[in-house]
């Protein structure tokens, strides 16, 4: 989670209010799930909740969404953009380094310390946590009036270029900035593995960077007599590498800047560029609706219409009702709003949960466990019944575990939108794939090993509601030196007979089974057992082979 320092005076100033007192500020804070960490003089420490709105990262996010929240302004905040005749040119040879890049110019800013520890501060913390630790997205600010258009964004051999990093005061090739400077050792598994650097060069053939690693000492220099910034952003997919130009863009607004937008070229218009030519900063938005009885349904609040479209303008949305249904615009750059209750939640916000009056339960009940869970125990009985030790795993995984390991690169998953690190990305689809990376954790303990999971599982399924369809999935494996089918199919039919389950054997093959494997059937449910893959094997880091199955209850 972001954990931001401000100055409590300029935040002050953004917003357009002093705050009385210590609880007022905590209290203002709330509508942007801020917590006070400290706060001594003027030096304010702020720890964000909110990971999934970059948008709020700074001072001045903050103070926008305060002056809706709190004070007059009521929807989608609108910049004017005018148009540069800056140029930027994308060349095809960076489509497997580091494809993307979005420009903007933005001039008249006065530079003062604290804008420049917010710019650096808020580079820092979209770079490192929205951008995955610059993975997805490098960001980098530049001295306009250095550059002379138009820009070119291409790939180098190492040979081919050279220029002065930032704080360095010598020329230095691209592999001697990844060796070398402070930065390049931090970041240079970035860029591992590719013969060309990306860089960021001008006419004259001056270089503003080689994103994601470092900028130029010549123009990445920015400081209080700057007064027109050249701002890049760079990555892989085209709404993230947007979503932090626009929010460094309306940072840079909120301060009096001039938003003019550049001019890029991409090599094509298919992906993974986003059109032929394109103009940004973009601010789009897009619109959703849904029945308005949603909102009462869920908040329990009794909201009538007008209140409605007023709690949504106060959290920066364009709302009206037609008829039954609501209808609500949004910025592209919210990239956390993927379905109603979102937006609901937003609206709840601007309410405030404090405001809520408690309510006593009209009814008393009884409570009582699902009869799943009844089943789900019966069964974890049985199992323990026959030997095997009980484990539970995380349900987030990454695509590592689930798929390339398992020779299953190819599948897709449920993926974590802006996932803070690789390690959980994705929600678990087989159980299997968690017990033989436990296993991995488990290699010096003593075998033979035979455990067994209940788990929740997630497949994407079009046919499903919101397109994911949930399963309750048992898999049980076995490792030591003479493990095989055999013995994995004696603890599957002895399973079975306690259950009083239908069992159906068929052979069958599948990518991280070995030659003795088979599809499995019980209760008319699919499943798979056999021996794991050598290959596999290797993959975990295994010193033992493994047998297992793995079937929905």
């Amino acid at each position: 989670m972001p954990n931001l320092e401000v100055s409590k005076k300029d935040l002050e100033l953004l917003f357009g209010k002093k705050f009385s007192s210590r609880e007022d500020l905590e209290e203002s804070l709330e509508y942007v799930k801020g917590e006070i960490d400290s706060l001594e003089g003027d030096a304010l420490k702020i720890d964000c909740k909110e990971t999934n709105r970059p948008d709020l990262w700074s001072a001045e996010g903050i103070a926008r969404d305060l002056k809706a929240r709190m004070g007059n302004e009521r929807g989608i905040k609108e910049y004017t953009v005018q148009r540069s005749k800056v140029d930027v040119f994308v060349s095809e040879n960076l489509e497997k380094v580091r494809p993307l890049i979005a420009c903007a110019v933005v001039k008249d800013v006065k530079i003062t310390e604290d804008l420049l520890k917010q710019m650096i501060q808020l580079q820092e913390k979209v770079g490192e946590n929205y951008g995955r630790k610059r993975k997805e997205l490098g960001i980098g600010l530049y001295d306009f009036d250095i550059m002379k258009p138009p820009v070119y964004y291409k790939g180098f051999k190492d040979n081919e270029i050279e220029f002065i990093p930032l704080e360095w005061k010598v020329p230095m090739r691209p592999s001697e900035i990844l060796a070398q400077h402070e930065k390049g050792k931090q970041y240079k598994h970035l860029l591992e593995g590719s013969h060309l650097f990306p860089i960021v060069i001008d006419s004259n053939k001056t270089v503003a960077s080689m994103p994601p690693i470092i900028n130029s000492q010549t123009t990445g220099k920015v400081t209080e007599k700057t007064r027109n910034l050249f701002i890049e952003v760079t990555g892989f997919k085209w709404e993230t590498v947007e979503t932090a130009l626009e929010v460094i863009c309306m940072c840079l607004a909120d301060r009096g800047g001039k938003i003019f937008s550049c001019r890029t070229h991409f090599p094509a218009a298919k992906k993974p560029y986003p059109a032929r030519t394109l103009y940004t900063p973009v601010f789009a938005t897009e619109k959703m609706s849904f029945d308005k009885e949603l909102v009462n349904k869920i908040t329990g609040l009794g909201l009538k219409d007008k209140e409605i479209i007023d709690l949504l303008g106060r959290a920066r949305y364009n709302a009206s009702i037609k008829g039954s249904k609501l209808t609500v615009e949004y910025s592209t750059y919210r990239t956390d709003i993927l379905q109603a209750v979102d937006i609901i939640e937003d609206l709840l916000i601007s309410y405030g949960f404090n405001n809520i009056a408690p309510q006593k339960i009209e009814m008393n009940v009884l409570g009582s466990q699902l009869r799943e869970a009844e089943y789900n125990d019966f069964v974890r009985e049985g199992a323990v019944g026959i030997a095997l030790q009980e484990v539970m795993t995380y349900n987030l995984s990454s695509k590592l575990v689930q798929g390339a390991n398992m020779q299953m690169s190819s599948d897709n998953f449920v993926e974590i939108a802006n996932p803070i690190s690789t390690n959980y990305e994705i929600l678990r689809k087989r159980l299997a794939p968690q017990l033989l990376d436990f296993f991995s954790k488990n290699k010096g303990q003593a075998f033979p090993q035979r455990i067994f999971e209940i788990g929740t599982c997630l497949t994407l399924d079009d046919k499903a509601e919101q397109g994911v369809r949930q399963s309750t999935n048992i898999c049980v494996a076995l490792t030591h030196s003479n493990v095989n089918f055999t013995e994995a199919k004696s603890f599957l039919t002895t399973l079975c007979k306690y259950l009083g389950a239908e069992l159906i054997v068929k052979k069958k093959s599948f990518p991280f089974l070995g030659e003795n494997s088979a599809e499995i059937t019980v209760n008319g449910k699919k499943g798979f057992l056999g021996e794991i893959k050598p290959e596999v094997i290797e993959a975990f880091g295994l010193r033992k082979p493994v047998a297992l199955f793995e079937f929905e209850l």
